[in-house]
């Protein structure tokens, strides 16, 4: 008989912005990997459900995966906001099918493993699970124990245990060839650019040597940057290409890091010698960015096409309270140097800081038009989401800042905790900078009458008849602004009036997301003391 795995991206309360938006749903990679691992054990089947991409119901999505009939399912919980979802498909699942192992994974079951299991799951992966996700299906086919199993907490006998830490993954090139055929790749679009537009995701490197307080990546993935060869990289972008993909997105949360970049530049010259011919996504640091023009020029004769610049803030004060390393003058310039290489400009930036003030925010709002005039052609105005795992989680649990524990609100949108200024201004100051940006944008480019040339403008030209046909949805999202704002503020008055979760809540979780997950070797407690 053979093992069978079933693998899910389950859908959050609101769905995914990318795609309701701009047309946007890249390839589940991290399935993909874990599908990998599976199918090193022989007669292996695996299937991969991915909510979203499939549009189905949680209810719709229990019955395919109760008709597969797995012996394990893995629900992936990169998105705290799926927390909610999750929990349901599994009870469902144990309901009708109590012998199936329930496997949960992501940075929110890392660090709150035991919600999770509370929640129906019988084992919470922590960290990286390519590796572990295969010991824990040897486990059931040899009908063994989990408790030699590193890096995973489960249920045993009513209780709950924690396992050793385990070790990260050092040769990333030992890892399974993402075994693309599982996936239909017409469902993973990039509509805003094109509608026969087909978008995979790869992993270049892992981990981030950089401690932004607010960035769940370093926890979840470990302050050491791991790289993969450029022969592998190469290899799997063929792979991309062979199924359709035109596009891919680099899901490294920073794609060039200072020590490795002549690395990277030998990557793009490979690149071009075998003419791959493909169109890509990074996301890159702005001071990384603006140090090294000439490699961006080479990157986007490589097909570097698309960048997204986190630039979090136009106040230099909150740019060290967030630990970025980074300056205004640096991101200015960053954009300039990719926008005159062809390249989309994507700029990330945050609202809602616990010690922003409003003054702050008038700064960053400003800043956005100096780096619309610079070139950015999209913005990103997201909410200061604590996540679980990261520094400023604990000290949100600690101070008792947080106005709410509703994972379905941790969508990085939504407003969850108190502030300087008030959650509900800062959630009107965000939907304002969200949508004047493109009205200053549009304004400016008829008034001056900017033109633009080459890649770039074919991109621009087909996103702006995307976003016109798009306008009716746009219109009813404005719509339903003032819902959204009016539940911000009785859940955040009804939590002055009535209190937050009692201390032992507190302590519960900050405990569960301040446990050390990787076993560094000599470098023990690397991250913990970076995270304190």
């Amino acid at each position: 008989m053979s093992f069978r795995a079933v693998f899910i991206r389950p859908s959050n309360r609101t769905g995914s912005a990318y795609l309701s938006k701009w047309g946007f749903l890249p390839a589940p990679l991290g399935l993909l990997a874990l599908a990998g691992e599976i199918k090193r054990i022989p007669d292996s089947k695996v299937k991969i459900i991915d909510m979203e991409a499939d549009n189905i119901s949680l209810d719709e999505a229990i019955i395919q995966i109760l008709e597969f009939k797995p012996d394990l399912v893995g629900i992936t919980l990169h998105a705290t906001a799926a927390h909610n979802n999750a929990g349901y498909i599994a009870r469902g699942i144990k309901k009708a099918k109590p012998d199936t192992v329930l496997v949960a994974g992501g940075h929110h079951a890392t660090f709150l493993p035991e919600e999770l299991i509370e929640a129906g799951f019988d084992i919470s992966v922590l960290g990286e699970g390519d590796e572990t996700i295969y010991d824990i299906a040897m486990a059931i086919v040899e009908n063994g124990s989990f408790n030699h199993i590193n890096g995973i907490v489960f249920r045993e006998d009513g209780s709950t245990k924690r396992t050793m830490p385990r070790k990260l993954i050092q040769d990333l090139d030992t890892l399974p060839m993402p075994p693309l055929g599982l996936l239909d790749p017409s469902k993973y679009t990039f509509k805003v650019f094109g509608t026969d537009d087909r978008v995979m995701c790869l992993e270049t490197s892992r981990g981030c040597p950089y401690g932004c307080d607010f960035c769940s990546v370093t926890p979840t993935w470990g302050n050491t940057w791991r790289n993969k060869s450029n022969e592998r990289i190469i290899k799997e972008m063929e792979n991309a290409k062979s199924y359709g993909y035109n596009w891919i997105f680099f899901t490294d949360d920073i794609f060039i890091v200072e020590p490795n970049v002549k690395h990277r530049e030998a990557l793009f010259d490979m690149i071009l010698e075998k003419n791959l011919n493909t169109s890509w996504i990074v996301q890159m640091r702005v001071d990384v960015t603006s140090r090294h023009p000439d490699l961006i020029e080479k990157a986007a004769k490589a097909g570097m096409s698309i960048s997204f610049l986190g630039v979090e803030s136009g106040s230099e004060e909150i740019l060290k309270k967030m630990h970025k390393g980074e300056f205004t003058p640096q991101s200015a310039q960053a954009v300039r140097i990719l926008s005159s290489n062809d390249i989309v400009v994507i700029v990330g930036m945050m609202i809602g800081a616990p010690y922003e003030r409003y003054r702050d925010l008038r700064s960053t709002v400003r800043f956005s038009r100096e780096l619309a005039r610079a070139g950015a052609d999209a913005l990103q105005f997201s909410i200061y989401t604590p996540l679980p795992g990261t520094r400023i989680f604990d000290e949100a649990l600690e101070k008792k800042s947080l106005f709410t524990l509703d994972w379905d609100r941790f969508d990085v949108l939504t407003p969850v905790m108190k502030t300087r200024v008030g959650p509900v201004l800062d959630q009107m100051v965000q939907f304002y900078a969200s949508y004047s940006f493109y009205i200053y944008k549009f304004l400016r480019g008829k008034i001056i009458g900017l033109q633009l040339a080459g890649k770039k403008r074919k991109l621009i030209d087909t996103g702006t008849k995307f976003i016109v046909d798009m306008m009716p949805e746009y219109l009813r999202s404005i719509a339903r602004f003032p819902r959204h704002l009016l539940e911000t503020y009785d859940m955040y008055w009804n939590s002055k009036k009535n209190g937050f979760i009692g201390k032992e809540g507190h302590e519960e979780l900050v405990s569960n997301s301040n446990k050390i997950i990787y076993d560094m070797g000599k470098k023990k407690n690397v991250y913990y003391m970076i995270k304190r």
